[in-house]
């Protein structure tokens, strides 16, 4: 597990300005509006906001282990409310294998246990979900940073929805 690189982004969170943090989304131009947002927009423009994972990404320890936001396409096929309209939004991705992204890519590049990332990022995890803020996110990396690998698997499960 990338300890480093999981503090680097709790301590980040802690300062982190509560108005430009949105645990729903990987980036936003503003809250609940669509779009690509690059690594510059992010830290320039003061209407952005981002998730943990979002964030994260302007980091030197995860752009080392090979993360990054790119730009996604959504096409109308993949919509499921006829009111949506096909758009850009960010992603994540990881440079060590292009298949995967998402919650993976960030499992596979911080070297975590399968389905950390979603535990940690994901706000279904949560019990305030969309209302999270970054302090409890910050609090949740530190909790798990202090779990042996021997117990992390259980711990990892025991956030685990396996109804």
């Amino acid at each position: 597990m990338n300890r480093k690189a999981l503090l680097e982004l709790s301590e980040f969170l802690e300062t982190l300005d509560p108005k430009r943090f949105d645990i729903r989304t990987w980036r936003m131009p503003s809250k609940g509006k669509p779009g690509f947002v690059s690594d510059e927009q992010l830290l320039n423009d003061q209407q952005t906001v981002a998730c943990p994972v979002g964030w994260g990404c302007l980091l030197d320890s995860w752009k080392q282990a090979g993360l990054y936001i790119a730009p996604f396409s959504v096409k109308e096929e993949q919509l499921s409310n006829s009111l949506s309209k096909p758009h850009v939004m960010s992603l994540v991705k990881t440079k060590l294998n292009d298949e995967f992204d998402s919650y993976e890519a960030v499992d596979i590049s911080l070297n975590l246990y399968p389905g950390m990332a979603a535990v940690l990022f994901n706000p279904d995890n949560y019990a305030d979900e969309e209302y999270t803020d970054a302090k409890t996110v910050a609090e949740r990396i530190r909790e798990f940073c202090l779990v042996s690998e021997d117990d992390i698997a259980n711990t990892v499960l025991s956030y685990s929805d396996s109804d």
